[in-house]
């Protein structure tokens, strides 16, 4: 092979590998729980608030509010969640009593 024909295939093949490896990065998907009642959470925390998807469906911004033990977050319609660990209590304005709440894990 000649010398010109080389460098174009290794200037290819870097740049395939660099394109294979930006696409085979996961974005980041939050954290996953489960709740005792069946209800599944999906949560990206931020430095001030957390986004809450419930059940795959709606998402509820959150703020983070002073607590004694662990972080908790909560909105102006009644949603709270109370992070402890990799323990979460959830709850809403629609429910009597929380949900506890437990880490799982996600295929990538």
């Amino acid at each position: 092979m000649r010398r010109g024909s080389m460098n174009r295939v290794m200037a290819m093949t870097a740049a395939m590998l660099a394109i294979a490896g930006c696409t085979s990065v996961p974005r980041n998907a939050g954290t996953s729980y489960e709740c005792d009642r069946g209800t599944r959470l999906n949560v990206h925390y931020l430095p001030n608030s957390a986004v809450v998807r419930v059940n795959g469906g709606r998402t509820l911004s959150l703020r983070a509010t002073p607590a004694n033990r662990g972080q908790i977050y909560e909105n102006k319609s009644g949603a709270r969640l109370h992070r402890n660990g990799n323990q979460v209590t959830w709850n809403t304005a629609a429910r009597s009593a929380a949900e506890t709440c437990r880490v799982v894990m996600t295929p990538l």
